[in-house]
């Protein structure tokens, strides 16, 4: 009932703006033949087309994040929403009883919005979103359907997962270039910064991060990537169809809090958060005719203490379409 309720309020809003994007994101660990931990993620978003940044303009729905931003200028500015959902499951869902030892299952639906301002150096992004993790989710159903769908193992846990809990979110980045140059093929390389952080009762963390692009023409591009789950840049209005670029990220952080571990749980649990955080991530973004489409490998370190495995990973499948 929630995810329907969230679609709609999404195409409700199409028309009060000009649109530019939709796009439609998963995230699976089946790509390195893993189903547990992080195992699945769904986004599909919609974002406006690129105005360019007046400091007369008045607030409105659209735009009231950006009261968060500092004025920059030269900047483009787009606003979206997104609704997502995710998954975390044990690393053995065959297992009918609780596994205290053992990460819980954990189901999050979101909804989302933001506000981005866009430059050739400078990019500023804000993220305000409102979300039930627990049954009310339907994580378990929508898992639960895939799994029958694909012939894999049926989980059998769902009924000890994160208890319902309505959460808050509130998400800021910062991406800062530090070189761009010229290189082979009439291409360009790029070094960049970038600073992440989130406060809210689902998580609360501060990372930093290093991304490097090689690609045609990054100036028009820039600051699209993000660490922030599920969020696609402007492509459409940016990229000339046929053209791409490859990227590698490098992210360290600290995380305060995780409700997918530290949630309310119908057992006790012995599992305790690992606050240190490390990301990288490559991947390549292509753009043809209609919009783009993007692969990545994503790469984790342990989310809590007892994990055996100090690594995990999964694999993004990412279109966009101009609208």
């Amino acid at each position: 009932m929630m995810q329907r309720l969230f679609i709609i309020i999404i195409l409700l809003c199409l028309p009060s703006a000009k649109a530019s994007q939709v796009h439609f994101q998963i995230e699976n660990d089946v790509t390195f033949k893993e189903d547990g931990n992080y195992s699945n993620g769904m986004i599909l978003g919609w974002q406006s087309e690129l105005e360019v940044l007046n400091e007369q303009q008045g607030l409105s729905f659209s735009t009231w994040p950006s009261v968060l931003l500092f004025k920059q200028e030269k900047a483009q500015q787009a606003w979206g929403l997104k609704v997502s959902q995710r998954m975390w499951t044990p690393s053995e869902i065959k297992i009918t009883e609780p596994q205290p030892d053992d990460r819980p299952y954990a189901g999050f639906l979101e909804f989302e919005q933001h506000t981005s301002y866009y430059a050739e150096q400078l990019a500023q992004k804000v993220w305000f979103g409102l979300g039930i993790i627990g049954p009310a989710s339907g994580t378990e159903q929508l898992q639960g359907a895939i799994h029958k769908l694909l012939g894999a193992s049926t989980p059998e846990g769902w009924q000890y997962q994160i208890d319902n809990t309505p959460t808050i979110q509130l998400s800021y980045e910062i991406d800062y270039l530090l070189l761009r140059d010229s290189a082979p093929f009439n291409s360009e390389w790029e070094l960049s910064g970038y600073s992440y952080n989130s406060l809210g009762n689902f998580r609360s963390e501060v990372n930093a991060g290093l991304t490097l692009r090689w690609g045609a023409n990054l100036t028009d591009s820039f600051g699209r990537l993000s660490a922030h789950f599920g969020h696609v840049g402007n492509y459409t209005g940016t990229l000339s169809p046929q053209s791409y670029f490859i990227f590698s990220r490098l992210q360290a952080g600290y995380r305060f809090n995780d409700l997918t571990i530290d949630g309310d749980l119908p057992y006790q649990s012995n599992v305790e958060m690992n606050a240190f955080r490390a990301s990288a991530e490559t991947g390549i973004v292509y753009a043809y005719s209609l919009g783009t489409v993007a692969w990545s490998f994503n790469f984790y370190n342990k989310e809590y203490h007892g994990d055996s495995k100090k690594w995990h990973g999964y694999g993004l499948l990412q279109f966009t379409w101009a609208l």
